[in-house]
């Protein structure tokens, strides 16, 4: 089948495992795309919840990471982006950044 909006939630309830990429082509940084296609998502089948999941935990048990990062949990790295809305909302920003237990931003 083609792809569609409604993809990665069919991926997903299949039980397929599914990430976002941001697309970075070394000259544009499209950190923003990423938070857009998960919120499509989220939009089209996905849902909010699972589209958290697939940005955090799922990405990073993809990766072979979660024991360092992917949840908030006692002995894992503290790395936490906070927002003035909706995170997948395109309209919202990020109002403070916490890297590895200290706060940056």
């Amino acid at each position: 089948r083609n792809a569609t909006f409604e993809t990665a939630g069919m991926l997903y309830d299949a039980g397929i495992p599914i990430a976002f990429q941001s697309g970075y082509e070394g000259y544009v940084p499209k950190t923003r795309v990423i938070l857009f296609e998960a919120g499509v998502a989220a939009a089209n089948g996905l849902g909010m919840e699972n589209a958290l999941r697939v940005l955090t935990i799922d990405a990073a048990e993809i990766l072979g990471i979660q024991d360092h990062v992917g949840s908030l949990e006692a002995g894992k790295d503290a790395d936490v982006a906070m927002f003035n809305g909706d995170p997948l909302e395109y309209t919202s920003n990020v109002t403070g950044v916490i890297i590895d237990g200290v706060k940056v931003k």
